[in-house]
């Protein structure tokens, strides 16, 4: 219904360096940005869109050229200026940088960029080790350092490690690496015994946090050194469905008619429960942004609902033979874009379905392609 205004929204926003964030000139959004140009060159690989594909192609070397000496990759890039994070850095961008790269040699086989890519996804896998600190196979991430860029998760982040897996298979199969392609099997084994309940006799990285934390029918969102933190990451969820992880897709499915029970509709919270100004987080959520205070209840990463990982969520529900629900997610969005004019906002508040944050925004045209996909 909205296909050919969705690819308007992401063919206006390359440019000569890549795919932008946004075509809309707005905070720092008109910029390549690793995760979002990744994401959306992904799709265009999924839609086989050749215009969205060259883009992907020119995110990856922009992205490349700026990567940093101990191998991270920006988050961003507009021009010469080059971030790699304002408050902390982003270690997302980096692996989603590898996945991108590798997604992209994979479909169109060019031997010229998967040799010259090489030396820098190795360098890209180097500084993923270093940020491991302790050896033990899981990534760490500082609060705020990954695209949830203003919420309370941290530590070992199941999205971050998920995200990992998906940049070393990819490269295993990219490179025909059996030792990167072991070492993703036994990153997939600790997320799969360390993010929710199970038998595994394997030792947990937190034994004591382990006992205490509570059964839950998805993957925990991240573990730190004072224990988990059990919230429901949709983001990290939606991406361990698609990437084939083990975990009881009928519970899973059933949560989720629980939280379109609890909002009354299908644009599902990005992250849940919502935190409230009484809240013990609520002092992590306060002061973390860097233009505006965006996180009240139900906005933002704050519960606010995210196309770009519902439309991972519908595709990974889809590839495990559960249609029902994506479905409902996408005739719900369709509904929203119809009634509010399809301009692809950056998410919708969870209470009152407001579109909010930045207009034409690729993330959110890429989360429809992938509804559909």
């Amino acid at each position: 219904m909205f296909t050919k205004e969705a690819l308007q929204v992401i063919e206006q926003s390359i440019s000569e360096q890549g795919i932008l964030a946004s075509s809309e000139k707005k905070d720092n959004y008109a910029r390549v940005w690793s995760r979002d140009a990744m994401m959306t060159g992904i799709t265009g690989i999924l839609i086989k869109n050749p215009m969205i594909i060259d883009g992907l192609e020119k995110s990856v070397k922009t992205l490349a050229d700026h990567q940093a000496e101990n191998g991270q990759i920006p988050s961003n890039v507009y021009g010469n200026k080059v971030s790699y994070g304002t408050l902390v850095g982003r270690t997302d961008a980096t692996i989603w940088w590898i996945i991108g790269a590798c997604e992209y040699i994979k479909y169109t086989q060019d031997q010229e960029v998967k040799q010259s890519l090489k030396p820098k996804i190795d360098k890209a896998f180097s500084c993923l080790k270093t940020w491991e600190f302790n050896q033990r196979g899981l990534l760490y991430s500082p609060l705020g350092g990954n695209w949830a860029d203003e919420y309370v998760t941290s530590g070992y982040v199941l999205y971050d490690n998920v995200l990992r897996y998906w940049a070393l298979k990819n490269a295993a199969e990219v490179y025909r690496d059996d030792e990167r392609n072991a070492q993703a099997e036994q990153l997939k084994h600790l997320i799969e015994i360390n993010f929710r309940k199970n038998n595994s006799a394997d030792a947990r990285y937190h034994g004591a946090a382990y006992k205490k934390a509570d059964e839950k029918p998805y993957l925990w969102a991240s573990l730190n050194a004072n224990g988990y933190d059990e919230r429901f990451d949709l983001a990290g969820n939606a991406l361990a469905v698609f990437l084939g992880f083990d975990l009881n897709m009928e519970d899973f499915t059933q949560f989720l008619k629980m939280l379109n029970t609890e909002f009354g509709h299908w644009m599902l919270p990005v992250f849940y429960p919502v935190i409230f100004p009484d809240d013990a987080d609520w002092n992590l959520l306060e002061n973390n942004y860097s233009y505006e205070f965006k996180n009240r209840p139900y906005h933002f990463h704050n519960g606010g609902s995210w196309p770009i990982y519902l439309g991972w969520l519908c595709l990974g529900l889809r590839k495990r033979g559960y249609d029902q629900i994506p479905e409902k997610i996408l005739s719900q969005y369709e509904q929203l874009l119809q009634e509010k004019s399809p301009s692809f906002r950056e998410y919708y508040s969870t209470d009152q379905l407001l579109p909010s944050g930045t207009d034409r925004l690729c993330f959110s045209a890429s989360g429809y392609l992938l509804m559909k996909a």
